[in-house]
């Protein structure tokens, strides 16, 4: 049986690979390791500011661009989905280009295969789409590259470079499965001292992926050691190509998700490991959560009284970055995004395996078992495919799907 559908896109809540941090909890931005000295001190950041965790002051862009002009590399890290965090790092580069045009930003998101395709689409000579069947980012993923877009595009108004520092997941995913030593030595070899282990590090790791690290520790050990391979091979990335002729005087940019830049611990630490003459500045977010109204019965009046008058912000350890920069919580994605989830069958069909609950589309008779065929007439051949039509979607736009129904027979009990 197939129907056609009208829906409107809505936000539904998705598992990424990494480990992610919930806006409404800072218990992993307030832990006491890494190597500052502050790493004890705590602070308040309203959303909007920036903070020098060493000083322990305020400070705005363009001063902390100034006081960081002889700094080698750059790490700045993000919320994936965060569109504050994007439009931050966009004007970051913006200011750093201002005091020194030769920079060079890596990306998480792309691979080092990835440079040519970049090449490419930073010097015009193929569209956005291109770039992206070239690199396959909607086959590796459905993270949507609008948030990316908000960086690239800055990269290419301002005539930078920009490369890509990972290497394909499948190698990372066989780690986190089967152990390093899955992989054969020539992959092997791309992960240069991962065998090192910093013990905050390994602690920050864990924190992050809660009690089922701990109470599956064989679990764990194969995982952590796939994010130190993570970390290891955006460093090194990095750091091959500052060392290439034609990037001789340049500085490098890493884009990055925040738990690999937390602390100092991930990225930066695995950069020394290779280069110790780096000079390097770590930045990372903090989100400042909506204030709430509620307060607890039983709460001391005083307390309440005080409460009522604070301005809302993250509260983060001093340790956590050398530049802490706060972001207003979001209550849905900036940019759209599809209200199910799926996979293809067997059939070469995509079928629906989650459906957001009291959603547009579930109200609209989408349900679990239903194939796709089509989405605005466009037939749905692949994974890919379809995350390319849907990524083209902005809130409030409809769409129509072309359906093949699941219909299930069950006897009445009349």
């Amino acid at each position: 049986m197939r129907t056609n559908y009208r829906a409107g896109l809505f936000a539904i809540i998705v598992l990424l690979a990494a480990p992610a941090w919930a806006a409404e909890d800072n218990t992993l931005d307030m832990l006491p390791i890494g190597r500052s000295p502050q790493r004890f001190a705590t602070a308040a950041l309203p959303a909007g500011k920036i903070m020098d965790a060493a000083a322990g002051h305020e400070i705005d862009l363009p001063a902390l661009v100034r006081q960081n002009l002889k700094r080698d590399v750059f790490i700045v890290g993000e919320y994936h989905d965060s569109y504050a965090c994007h439009l931050w790092q966009k004007e970051f580069i913006e200011a750093l280009a201002k005091e020194h045009s030769r920079l060079l930003v890596g990306f998480e998101f792309f691979n080092r295969a990835d440079d040519t395709a970049l090449d490419l689409y930073l010097s015009g000579k193929i569209s956005e789409a291109e770039l992206l069947l070239k690199t396959g980012w909607y086959v590796r993923g459905s993270m949507n590259f609008a948030y990316t877009r908000m960086v690239l595009e800055t990269v290419k108004k301002l005539g930078l470079k920009a490369v890509g520092l990972n290497v394909p997941r499948e190698l990372v995913n066989r780690v986190a499965k089967r152990g390093f030593a899955a992989l054969t030595p020539a992959e092997q070899a791309m992960f240069p001292g991962v065998g090192r282990t910093d013990p905050e590090h390994e602690y920050y790791i864990r924190s992050t992926l809660g009690e089922f690290a701990v109470q599956v520790p064989l679990w764990f050990q194969n995982v952590y050691v796939a994010q130190k391979c993570w970390d290891t091979v955006m460093a090194e990335s990095m750091r091959l190509a500052l060392a290439r002729p034609e990037f001789r005087g340049y500085k490098g940019i890493i884009i990055a998700g925040s738990a690999h830049v937390a602390y100092g611990l991930g990225i930066a630490w695995r950069y020394r490991q290779r280069d110790k003459r780096a000079s390097i500045l770590t930045m990372v977010p903090v989100t400042v959560a909506a204030k709430k109204d509620e307060a607890g019965e039983e709460e001391n009046p005083m307390v309440k009284a005080l409460a009522g008058q604070l301005q809302p912000a993250a509260i983060f350890s001093r340790g956590l970055a050398d530049m802490v920069f706060s972001v207003a919580a979001e209550e849905k994605p900036y940019f759209a995004e599809a209200g199910f989830s799926g996979r293809m069958n067997a059939e070469g069909l995509y079928e629906i395996a989650g459906v957001g609950k009291e959603s547009p589309t579930e109200k609209s008779g989408l349900r679990v078992g239903d194939r796709i065929l089509a989405i605005d007439g466009m037939p749905v051949k692949s994974l890919e495919a379809l995350r390319l039509i849907l990524a083209q979607k902005n809130w409030g736009d409809q769409f129509e799907l072309d359906v093949r129904k699941k219909i299930e027979l069950k006897i009445s009990d009349k």
